[in-house]
């Protein structure tokens, strides 16, 4: 699996409430972080608004929570390359060996 470069944001405001209201996904370990599990989804194909991957957080399978999605992620933009200038392509005399 090839690493990829995936741009996005979580919504701590949702990651808040929900902590607050005793999701399943937060925990506390024994040093007193808390912790959260969550599952990641990943498209190959962007959906409508170029999201290729979503974050949610994890429950139980026969949990009655909802679904609560917490963030999205999509690729970064490519830049065009840009044009070369004839002119800006330096002669043989600019390079320096």
């Amino acid at each position: 699996m090839e690493n990829r470069l995936f741009i996005g944001s979580l919504c701590l405001s949702d990651l808040n409430a929900k902590a607050k209201e005793g999701h399943s996904a937060f925990s506390k370990a024994s040093n007193g972080k808390i912790y959260v599990n969550v599952n990641l989804w990943h498209n190959e194909e962007p959906d409508q608004y170029e999201k290729v991957a979503k974050i949610q957080l994890s429950k139980p399978k026969d949990s009655k929570e909802e679904t609560t999605y917490v963030g999205s992620f999509s690729l970064p933009k490519k830049k065009e390359p840009e044009a070369v200038i004839p002119s800006e392509i330096p002669s043989d005399d600019d390079f320096p060996f």
